[in-house]
């Protein structure tokens, strides 16, 4: 097809699918989501949801529904949410329907139903409390409403008896899209309308020379919905043992990532005492538990059993503890020091400076302290971690500021650094990034 100027439209077809509105909202079908779409994390989200149950905005979220039965009251809770102005417009279009129906999942739970809103106003919220009740209720209305009808167009090009394929995909009929929006994640995608035998004018040929690609990393989101599927936790601990994961250093960023810490743990357990990392054990007794609620099997003998496969870690673990200590010791150590160092001391030349606590807050010190007593002040509003760059202007290290509910800022660490002096808006911002007044 090389040096080709022109091709012809081979074949055209058009189909149509209807695109079935979503279930309704499970403990983790919602952390995904609100991470999804507003980047809180499952823990936050968890909180939150909480906080609109016990304000009774909502029903109780700790499930693992995908399913809204009829005794909760269809009509009852729209009629309520018809009080708010927010969702009144779209609310009068489900309650004109002959019957309300919710699109329901395989999920169920036999304690608590999906989550839902009560139509009870929920009061005063802060940003991130509006955004979890919005999505409750948009998807709450999705879960009743129509199908959405969508098209899929798909052309043929021949250029020089090479076949390319160009494939796009429209909404015809929005359905449930309506309600949803602004959460419907959903790419558009119209071609222009062709006929077979017409003519198209090749701009560009380009060969794409392209290599497999490593899986993507967890996200704190993606990482629930894998210990839910593996069985490994509860619908209500899962956020916690992420969140865990992070306090303790075992994990670090938004695409998660295992420390040297977190590796070297996993490889000590697995190399002296692998029944602590196995999570088929682990599965086992989440399963039998869950026997235990259903009244399939008695407390005690699942307890005695548990008993027993403890007793037998412990012996294990005790026989290899001196082991097993040195060894995280020393990664613990690898680790603080991977998490703190900030870059070369620009002072003496030979240290590094790493962020440690005092009495004041934290503070950046060269580590050959009292050889080099260079210190740097650090904002105490703020998580403070290393950015691993270099100061352009002054060659002093960088570091990252994060703010809850704000994008992560880079700062220099010398006070004097020519960008914290320049005129104007970003000379101002500078300074009070490193002060931590922003």
């Amino acid at each position: 097809v090389k040096g080709q100027k022109k091709a012809v439209v081979d074949n055209m077809q058009k189909s149509q699918f209807k695109q079935s509105p979503p279930f309704p909202f499970d403990l983790t079908s919602m952390q995904i989501e609100a991470y999804r779409c507003h980047r809180i994390s499952p823990k936050e989200t968890l909180e939150i949801a909480q906080e609109l149950y016990t304000s009774g905005a909502i029903s109780y979220p700790r499930t693992s529904s995908q399913q809204l039965p009829e005794k909760i009251g269809y009509k009852k809770i729209f009629s309520e949410l018809l009080r708010q102005d927010k969702y009144s417009a779209l609310i009068q279009k489900l309650l004109s329907k002959k019957y309300l129906r919710p699109n329901e999942g395989k999920k169920t739970d036999p304690a608590h139903p999906a989550i839902y809103p009560t139509g009870i106003f929920p009061g005063d919220l802060n940003a991130n409390e509006e955004k979890i009740y919005d999505l409750i209720v948009k998807r709450f209305m999705a879960t009743f409403s129509e199908d959405a009808l969508r098209e899929t167009m798909t052309i043929d090009i021949n250029c020089n008896n090479e076949i390319f394929i160009a494939k796009g995909t429209r909404t015809i009929e929005k359905g449930w899209h309506i309600f949803y929006e602004p959460y419907v994640k959903i790419e558009e995608e119209e071609l222009p309308a062709v006929n077979k035998n017409d003519i198209v004018t090749v701009k560009k040929i380009k060969l794409h020379d392209k290599e497999t690609t490593p899986p993507k990393r967890y996200t704190p989101a993606s990482i629930i919905k894998e210990l839910e599927r593996r069985n490994l936790g509860t619908k209500a601990t899962r956020s916690e043992i992420v969140d865990t994961l992070f306090q303790r250093g075992y994990v670090t960023g938004k695409a998660i990532e295992a420390t040297n810490l977190g590796i070297k743990t996993v490889e000590t357990l697995e190399k002296y005492c692998p029944k602590i990392v196995d999570e088929e054990l682990t599965r086992h007794f989440e399963e039998e538990m869950e026997q235990i609620r259903e009244g399939k099997r008695k407390s005690e003998e699942i307890l005695n059993e548990a008993r027993d496969a403890i007793t037998i870690i412990i012996k294990n673990f005790k026989k290899h503890e001196k082991e097993i200590g040195k060894e995280l010791l020393n990664a613990n150590i690898e680790t603080r020091n991977e998490l703190t160092t900030l870059g070369k001391c620009p002072i003496c030349k030979e240290g590094d400076l790493q962020i440690r606590k005092g009495k004041f807050g934290n503070f950046a010190a060269c580590n050959l302290y009292p050889k080099c007593k260079t210190t740097f002040s650090l904002p105490s509003n703020a998580l403070i971690k290393p950015a691993q760059t270099i100061c352009e202007t002054c060659k002093y290290p960088k570091v990252l500021a994060i703010k809850k509910g704000k994008q992560p800022m880079e700062f220099c660490l010398n006070p004097k650094c020519p960008t914290k002096h320049v005129e104007g808006a970003a000379g101002k911002e500078a300074k009070e990034i490193a002060k931590g007044i922003i």
